[in-house]
């Protein structure tokens, strides 16, 4: 063999090493991002009926995407919770960033698009939303689509920022992403199947079942780390029960459609003044039930005090007129005032009734373990 042939031979066998290698670490990179993946779907998956809400869960998935991927930034671009403006919303801190038509040119973009893209690329390159995004330091977006009977449905859009290390996003980055957005959005859209079943869509506070639930839990609770059994380390749990002076009167003058602009006006002033740990219910009909954890009986009449002042501070507007709105408020605390979810909710649907027979629009409070 003539040394020509020979550095011929020696030259195959280096190349064939290195195509052994690079395909090698093709396969290593391919079976660690499936490894990823799987990991994020299932811890996603296991996150989506997070009893804190979509929004803990959304916040979730975006650490997740942030430390997974190393970028500066990840939002999803989800359906406003209004469910009438038809919007996809993006909100920081509590405001509305970026937003844009669910049936827009962005959307049917996306939509188009089936998997990642940079802001900067087609489809969306040419597009106000893009450069919106952009000017929020974001540059690529992958659509969430969940795919039902044949059809693409948009559930959002996940938006990413740029890598921490100074380089582009491969091909392969962005195949992730889209497997990424499909998975989030089957996970998105049993989250929203849950908050169906347990959130009232007129008020869009939790559902009575969720109420009875979420009572019987915190009462477990206090039993276990307090309550009657350790009377040293007492754990209190108060219920408010709410109702709507005069409702029926409203729905006799103003039918239905100014019923329910009151109880949306009042079911926001309750959202809106409650702290995060307090579970608000629509108890029936114009009824509410807040569940105050750790909350004894003078805490919980202060804050019954703040909510019937905030309500009768608020007009619910129907048919261009503006509805006056006040309520009354019975007020219980386990285990001062009863021993079980059934005596707490009697005792504190009397204190109610109380509440309404000295005049209406005022707080007042069980007396004692009667109901016990």
């Amino acid at each position: 063999m003539g040394e020509h042939t020979r550095d011929r031979a020696g030259a195959d066998a280096d190349s064939l090493r290195a195509e052994n290698l690079r395909l090698e670490t093709l396969v290593r990179k391919q079976e660690l991002d499936f490894k990823t993946l799987l990991e994020m779907a299932n811890a996603i998956n296991e996150r989506s009926l997070d009893p804190r809400g979509i929004e803990a869960y959304l916040i979730y998935i975006c650490n997740a995407v942030r430390g997974q991927f190393g970028v500066t930034k990840a939002h999803v671009v989800r359906e406003a919770m209004d469910g009438e403006a038809r919007r996809f919303i993006l909100m920081e801190r509590g405001k509305t960033v970026f937003e844009c038509a669910r049936d827009g040119e962005f959307a049917k973009a996306m939509v188009k698009a089936r998997g990642a893209v940079p802001l900067s690329g087609d489809p969306v390159a040419n597009l106000p939303e893009a450069a919106q995004l952009k000017a929020l330091d974001l540059e690529t977006v992958a659509p969430l689509l969940r795919f039902a009977e044949g059809k693409a449905e948009l559930k959002g859009v996940l938006a990413i920022g740029k890598r921490l290390v100074k380089a582009p996003f491969a091909a392969d980055d962005l195949q992730m992403f889209g497997l990424l957005g499909s998975i989030i959005a089957i996970s998105l859209h049993n989250a929203e199947l849950h908050r169906k079943a347990i959130v009232d869509t007129l008020t869009q506070v939790y559902s009575r079942g969720h109420f009875d639930l979420a009572m019987e839990a915190e009462i477990s609770r206090a039993e276990r780390y307090g309550g009657q059994h350790h009377s040293d380390e007492v754990r209190f749990v108060s219920l408010v029960m709410m109702d709507i002076d005069h409702f029926k009167k409203v729905n006799d003058t103003h039918g239905h459609l100014g019923g329910d602009a009151v109880l949306r006006v009042v079911a926001r002033a309750l959202r809106q003044t409650v702290r995060k740990s307090d579970v608000v219910s629509r108890y029936g009909g114009e009824e509410f039930a807040l569940i105050a954890p750790e909350t004894n009986k003078e805490e919980a009449i202060r804050m019954a005090e703040r909510l019937r002042l905030r309500i009768a501070g608020e007009k619910a507007e129907s048919g261009g007129k503006s509805l006056a709105v006040t309520a009354s408020f019975g007020v219980a605390t386990y285990p001062n005032d009863a021993g079980d979810l059934r005596a707490l909710v009697a005792a504190a649907d009397k204190a109610l009734y109380a509440a309404k027979e000295r005049g209406r629009n005022q707080v007042v409070a069980a007396s004692g373990r009667e109901h016990a």
